[in-house]
């Protein structure tokens, strides 16, 4: 009897570890995409408000196949406000993330930009921009009354080097 006990026990034990090790790589997969879908999403929503800093250019630019934007640095206790210019594009399979330094002036970025990798295997990134009274539109289509400002949505989509595509609406500015 005890022989039969274990023998049950050792089968739901191997099935238990089998399942896992199927598991693991799915479960980092999804961690790296909502690594990579949050840090966009905090960017977007840092994005500077065009109606309280004087910008020239847009806040956000959308193209087919990426992101650039002008969000507010994180603040640094005892030290005046910055921006920072961040850049979102795919280079040879990998999503990278390129930001500037903080910086206390609406310039362009004069040093390099420091590129971290957020995802690996992306085959393609599309980015369509919600434009109010007429719904989601690609990213050069994008106009408005005030070209200043940022569009209220994004809406990325990243498919995987499997075909796999994940979706993903994210608010701007509303940080």
């Amino acid at each position: 009897m005890l022989s039969i006990v274990s023998l049950i026990a050792w089968r739901g034990l191997d099935s238990l570890v089998l399942t896992r090790e199927r598991l693991a790589p799915e479960a980092e997969e999804v961690r790296d995409l909502l690594v990579a879908f949050g840090q966009i999403e905090r960017d977007l929503a840092q994005v500077v408000n065009a109606s309280f800093v004087p910008l020239d250019s847009p806040p956000l630019v959308a193209r087919a196949a990426g992101l650039q934007l002008m969000r507010m640095a994180p603040h640094t206790a005892g030290a005046p406000s910055a921006v920072q210019f961040v850049a979102y594009e795919l280079r040879d399979g990998r999503l990278l993330r390129l930001a500037s330094a903080p910086m206390a002036t609406l310039q362009a970025p004069t040093g390099a930009l420091v590129a971290t990798p957020l995802l690996d295997g992306v085959q393609a990134l599309r980015v369509r921009v919600w434009q109010p009274g007429s719904g989601w539109a690609p990213p050069e289509a994008a106009s408005g009354p005030d070209p200043r400002r940022a569009p209220p949505g994004v809406e990325l989509v990243l498919e995987r080097s499997d075909g796999r595509e994940y979706r993903r609406v994210l608010l701007v500015g509303h940080g």
